[in-house]
């Protein structure tokens, strides 16, 4: 018992010193800094997911839906579907739950939830709604604050945390999303090229194995198309 005190008391000075050290460094960072910090102090003391951590009901929901997308602090909270190369179209119009004409987000035909680079288009409906909030990514301070974002897939019935590591406003008339690769050296072209071409990054890190962009009309010119590109936040900043 008496070893055990002597070991309980140093460990209790070390926690309270880092406490401190903490907030201290709290109180002087950027907000980009603390998104970081917070993001560390999940993965290495909150001790894993929240006990209050949303659940997908798969089981209740069309088998078309493979995956769900949420953006914290956004109305961004959709379920996405795998478009058909028979019919690449389709989910613009088609809404999955049978309920009008918002469409369903959906993964490009030529692309897949698999990787290494997976589109996921969605409408900017004038209600706000559906990946209208994607549009105000544009702006910086937005982007930041709302870095995060939470990938639900039904195979796995897992969360995967994204975070949005750059932001490009294109014109759709023109400019055309790459969406097969020849190998890992040519995606990585590729993502070194969306970095250093989009109209705002928040990240510059290049080697990421798995690309994801989020893409929604926008109204800088009347073909305009936003698009977000997120990483798996696991592989941290860069």
């Amino acid at each position: 018992m008496h070893n055990a005190k002597l070991l309980i008391f140093p460990l209790g000075g070390l926690v309270l010193m880092v406490a401190v050290a903490l907030v201290l460094t709290w109180v002087t960072a950027t907000p980009h800094e603390r998104d970081d910090m917070s993001y560390w102090v999940s993965e290495h003391i909150g001790g894993g997911e929240p006990e209050d951590a949303r659940q997908i009901d798969w089981a209740s929901l069309p088998p078309e839906i493979i995956a769900w997308v949420e953006v914290p602090g956004t109305e961004i909270d959709e379920p996405i579907v795998q478009a058909d190369p028979a019919y690449p179209n389709r989910w613009l119009y088609a809404d999955v739950f049978g309920e009008g004409g918002y469409g369903t987000p959906y993964i490009d035909c030529d692309c897949s939830l698999e990787g290494p680079f997976t589109i996921v288009y969605g409408h900017h409906m004038d209600d706000g709604s559906v990946f209208a909030d994607f549009a105000s990514f544009s702006d910086e301070s937005y982007a930041r604050e709302h870095q995060m974002i939470n990938l639900y897939t039904r195979a796995d019935n897992q969360r995967h945390e994204l975070r949005v590591a750059a932001i490009d406003v294109v014109n759709a008339s023109y400019e055309t999303l790459q969406t097969e690769f020849e190998d890992e050296g040519e995606l990585a072209d590729h993502v070194s090229a969306c970095l250093a071409q989009s109209d705002v990054v928040l990240e510059r890190q290049t080697d990421v194995d798995h690309l994801y962009a989020f893409a929604t009309c926008s109204y800088e010119t009347w073909n305009s198309r936003t698009v977000v590109y997120a990483k798996p936040a696991a592989m941290g900043a860069g």
